[in-house]
């Protein structure tokens, strides 16, 4: 199928190869065999497709690793409303992952809407949901925002709900999910508080318009929740794939590639796609490994679902100062080849100076529209907190006119079909041969200009310039409350430097080796700032986040005074200097 490359032209001898031998056969196989396959995490399926993994690698004679960690994770059951004074037959209920499991007895008091953690209007209101509630003393909470925030669950609780159930646009089946804030599933011991400890409960569309009518009368609604889950640990199976660069074999750089294999119900476009995917590239590679300038691993991940990428998070963890030292990129495989994709604009994302890399392979391979987003705190980004650079989160999306021809309401996945992004009707029918094999291809040259660039293709500039530009929009919200001044001066400087280093490189003024460990260094540093607000070898939480989140509070300078202000400058002094002497060091470490 090489007539399906848009400019085969733009593809070294070894890209085209790789795309030739690209098929959709064994992803397609996958498929089938993960269709009959509820891969829960801890499940009987789940293990069974961890063996076809590993059977089918081994067939393909490459070096893998099976771990079977115990992670903390939280299986959903059942749950169910009883009305107490109304006549009430519910449709499909469900509670979500690291719910409570109990029952509760309560009035229910409809609280409004919460569809993300902050409101960012930059005008008025408060950016933390649900900030003018009364104490709710043990009612239950009626929240209708699509799929609910995590923080908002947590304001909720903080202001004494009993329980709390949550309206979801679907109105057939509310979507699963999971409630807790902690990123890996397990807290580290002093943040175990902030595993919810209420029931919350999911219903329909419908079934939420009826409730809140009740909920909102004069004589108002009381009912009775239940939720049952196990919440646990469990042995839960990581496979992973090494395939070593036999073009320079003393390099020990590597690439990961990595996506969830567990699944709500069969899960065909989130994930079996990506697995699909991640299996034919792992097929192809190793027929081509002594092509290979960088190593490249391969990881199929489980406990993202129920255990908020608790297995990305527990290999993180454990190879945590190997990534530090020699991953130079992670690359994330999740809902790929959905039918009728045909853009990567709605639901793709990478850090800044990935940019040229990824819509060039996009437009070489496809020649389809693609737009940047900016990643969110999602989809097994679990190496953000270490500073690696990073691409893809989500694959191709349907583009948004067909999708609101078809009444799909806004989903974190599955291409953007809300009527198969974790409900039970993710199934086989909905994925497409046609962009399941497009999207591997655009996934493995990207990959490859990573593997063998002699330069590692990532543009720091632009990324500095993007910085910039945030830290100018967070001077201009603190007005005259604070001065980021110096962290814009840095930021400047660094941004010259990179720019007279890069020319330097690419005139091979500069050692390779030397360049790309300064190159690798720079993505250390800026991406830290652009992302995460915890240590390096931490996991920020599970909720949203804006660019450079440690200087984010700036925008509460419109809703605070007196001694908060005062507080909040305190505050983000202590961020600033920080944040300068991170800078000041990268650009010491970059050669002269």
């Amino acid at each position: 199928m090489s007539e399906a490359i848009t400019d085969r032209s733009a593809l070294s001898d070894v890209e085209q190869r790789v795309v030739d031998e690209i098929s959709i056969e064994e992803p397609w196989s996958l498929l089938e065999e993960f269709a009959e396959l509820e891969r829960l995490s801890g499940s009987e399926d789940e293990r069974t497709a961890a063996s076809y993994l590993t059977d089918r690698l081994e067939s393909f004679g490459a070096d893998y690793n099976r771990y079977d960690p115990e992670l903390y994770i939280s299986q959903p059951h059942d749950a169910t409303i009883r009305t107490i004074n109304k006549t009430f037959e519910p449709g499909i209920v469900k509670t979500v992952g690291f719910s409570a499991s109990t029952t509760v007895q309560a009035d229910v008091e409809y609280v409004g809407t919460a569809s993300s953690d902050l409101v960012d209007d930059g005008e008025a209101g408060p950016r933390e949901p649900f900030a003018d509630l009364d104490d709710l003393e043990g009612r239950i909470a009626l929240v209708d925002g699509g799929s609910f925030s995590i923080g908002a669950t947590t304001v909720l609780e903080e202001k004494g709900a009993g329980g709390v159930i949550a309206i979801h646009e679907h109105r057939r089946e509310p979507h699963d999910g999971i409630a807790t804030p902690v990123w890996g599933g397990a807290p580290p011991y002093d943040e175990k508080d902030r595993i919810p400890d209420v029931p919350i409960a999911n219903v329909t569309k419908h079934d939420g318009e009826i409730l809140r009518e009740w909920a909102e009368s004069d004589e108002g609604l009381e009912l009775e929740l239940s939720t049952e889950l196990t919440t646990d640990w469990m042995a839960c199976p990581i496979v992973e794939a090494r395939i070593e660069g036999g073009a320079a074999p003393d390099n020990d750089d590597f690439l990961l590639l990595h996506g969830h294999y567990d699944s709500w119900y069969v899960g065909i476009t989130d994930n079996a796609t990506g697995d699909a995917g991640m299996l034919e590239l792992a097929r192809v590679l190793e027929e081509h490994s002594d092509e290979l300038q960088r190593d490249i691993r391969i990881c199929w991940w489980p406990a993202h679902s129920t255990g908020r990428y608790a297995g990305s998070t527990w290999y993180t963890d454990e190879h945590a100062l190997e990534i530090a030292e020699s991953c130079v990129a992670q690359v994330n495989m999740d809902s790929p080849g959905a039918k009728d994709s045909a853009e990567y604009t709605d639901m793709s994302c990478w850090t800044p100076e990935a940019h040229g890399l990824v819509t060039d392979a996009i437009d070489d391979v496809a020649g389809i529209p693609s737009a940047e987003q900016f990643p969110p705190r999602a989809g097994d980004y679990s190496l953000d907190n270490i500073g690696v650079t990073g691409f893809f989160m989500l694959g191709s999306n349907i583009p948004k006119e067909i999708r609101d021809e078809r009444g799909y309401h806004p989903v974190g996945g599955c291409g953007g079909n809300s009527d198969a992004w974790h409900v039970s009707t993710d199934t086989l029918d909905k994925a497409g041969k046609d962009e399941l094999l497009r999207d591997i291809r655009i996934y493995a040259v990207s990959i490859l200009r990573v593997l063998n660039a002699e330069l590692l293709p990532f543009d720091h500039t632009r990324y500095a310039d993007r910085l910039i530009d945030q830290v100018e929009e967070y001077d201009d919200a603190a007005g005259d409350q604070f001065d980021f001044g110096p962290t814009l001066e840095e930021l400047r400087a660094l941004r010259d430097e990179i720019a007279s280093f890069r020319e330097q490189a690419e005139a091979g003024e500069i050692d390779p080796e030397i360049a790309n460990r300064a190159i690798t260094a720079l993505s250390r540093t800026l991406t830290r700032l652009y992302l995460v607000e915890d240590g390096q070898f931490e996991q920020d939480p599970a909720t949203s986040r804006n660019p450079v989140p440690r200087y984010d509070p700036a925008r509460d300078f419109a809703h605070v005074d007196g001694d908060d202000a005062r507080f909040l400058q305190v505050q983000l002094k202590r961020a600033q200097n920080e944040t300068v002497h991170e800078l000041r060091t990268a650009r010491d470490r970059l050669p002269n």
